[in-house]
């Protein structure tokens, strides 16, 4: 087992490479990808697709953020974080019904579907984030 990681320094990359480093989020534009193994330490490889309907990426002066959160679920470690401004910050676990509805409403928005009220509930949601994350 590795180290836990607090925070993940950014490598743009055009090719992903075949070991990951801890503490590394690799980011590679033509594959619209971003890579980095778990921050728990866990050695298992996270890859979070940079597409509309997957996760956005946002580059700031302290770092990258990712939203949403990251939710290794069918890991054996099981781990929750955001990844804000290359800092993790560590969630709870989540309830096996919370983890099948986050993935039925996942699976709405991949079709195409704006739920009512959608848009005011995801900016409420960034809102409180921001607040609470800085």
């Amino acid at each position: 087992m590795m180290a836990r990681v607090d925070c993940l320094t950014t490598v743009f990359v055009e090719d992903i490479p075949e070991q990951l480093e801890d503490g590394v989020l690799y980011v590679s534009r033509q594959c619209h990808v971003a890579l980095h193994n778990c921050a728990c330490g866990c050695g298992e490889e996270v890859s979070t697709p940079l597409v509309p309907t997957e996760y956005d990426l946002v580059m700031e002066d302290e770092g990258a953020s990712i939203w949403p959160s990251i939710g290794n679920h069918d890991f054996p470690c099981g781990s929750h974080y955001i990844i804000k401004r290359g800092r993790i910050h560590w969630a709870g676990k989540m309830s096996r019904e919370q983890i099948e509805a986050g993935r039925a409403y996942d699976r709405l928005l991949k079709r195409g579907a704006q739920p009512k009220g959608l848009r005011a509930i995801l900016a409420w949601i960034k809102r409180l984030w921001i607040k609470f994350l800085g």
